[in-house]
């Protein structure tokens, strides 16, 4: 009799936590299943994961950051969710990583690069990874650090 109370608190309180949590019902399916999936009887592991997805999926609902234009953050989330579905908590970590990414690019100007060499690099570079702004930054800097060994 115990564990059946038990077992019916527990599962209250997830369908409590579910519905609070703001995920729609088919994604929160889908994110479950991946999870059993790949960590079947682990239970535990299962809850601690399925509650940090179900966290990463209402954060990014709000996330709007000032340093990024809306639709800029659209086509970045656009890109990541597409290769990423399902997988709130690694599209909330990557998504963070291209806009501190994007606040970097917006806001660098080497001493060491001439105005017009780095407006140069810099606009071939966008070109080439459009909304892919962590590589922008690792290929800027690395452009930056070979011109002012050579010079």
């Amino acid at each position: 009799m115990k564990y059946v109370s038990t077992l019916l608190v527990l599962i209250i309180s997830l369908l409590t936590v579910s519905s609070i949590a703001g995920m729609p019902p088919d994604i929160q399916k889908e994110v479950k299943s991946r999870i059993a999936a790949k960590y079947p009887d682990n239970y535990s592991l299962q809850k601690t994961l399925i509650d940090g997805q179900i966290s990463a999926y209402n954060y990014l609902q709000t996330y709007a950051p000032r340093s990024m234009p809306r639709t800029t953050l659209e086509k970045v989330k656009a890109n990541i969710s597409s290769k990423y579905p399902y997988n709130y908590s690694l599209q909330k970590t990557l998504i963070e990583g291209q806009v501190s990414a994007y606040e970097f690019i917006q806001s660098y100007f080497p001493r060491s690069m001439p105005a017009d060499v780095y407006a140069r690099v810099k606009n071939k570079i966008e070109s080439r990874y459009p909304y892919n702004y962590s590589l922008q930054k690792t290929l800027i800097e690395g452009q930056v650090k070979s011109y002012s060994q050579i010079k």
